[in-house]
C-alpha cells in the first residue's frame, strides 16, 4: 500500500469537488422534473442521475478520508513541542575566515516550508 500524505490544499480541493458534484446532481434532478412535466421519456436522464449519485458518493468518501488524515496530521503536529529546550549549545558553521554564519531554525514537521510529496 502506498503511503499518502494529504495537506490542507487537498482538503479544500476535495470540498470544491463535492460542491460541483452536488450542483451537477441538482441540475440533473431539475432536468428530470422538466421532462416528467412535459411527458417525455426520461430513462437516459435517470441513468445519468444514477452515475452522478455514484460519483458524488465516491467524492464524499474521499473527502472523509482526507479530513481524517489531515486531522490526524494536525494532532501529531500538536504533540511536537515548538521550542524544545536545547541540551547543548547550538553549533555554528565557521569558515576559514573565522566568521560564523547565523544558525537556521530547523523546520518542524508541521511548518509550511517542509515539502512533503503526496499522491492523489
Amino acid at each position: 500500500m502506498v503511503a499518502t500524505r494529504y495537506r490542507l490544499k487537498d482538503l479544500k480541493l476535495a470540498r470544491r469537488h463535492i460542491v460541483k458534484a452536488a450542483h451537477r446532481v441538482a441540475d440533473q434532478e431539475m432536468l428530470i422534473r422538466k421532462l416528467l412535466r412535459k411527458g417525455r421519456p426520461s430513462g437516459s436522464a435517470y441513468a445519468l442521475l444514477s452515475r452522478l449519485y455514484d460519483d458524488q458518493r465516491r467524492k464524499l468518501d474521499r473527502l472523509k478520508l482526507i479530513e481524517a488524515m489531515v486531522e490526524v496530521e494536525a494532532q501529531s503536529c500538536m504533540d511536537v513541542p515548538r521550542n524544545p529546550a536545547p541540551s547543548a549549545p547550538p553549533l555554528a558553521i565557521v569558515h576559514s575566515s573565522g566568521i560564523s554564519l547565523p544558525d537556521r531554525q530547523s523546520a518542524t514537521p508541521c511548518s509550511a516550508e517542509d515539502w512533503r510529496p503526496y499522491l492523489v
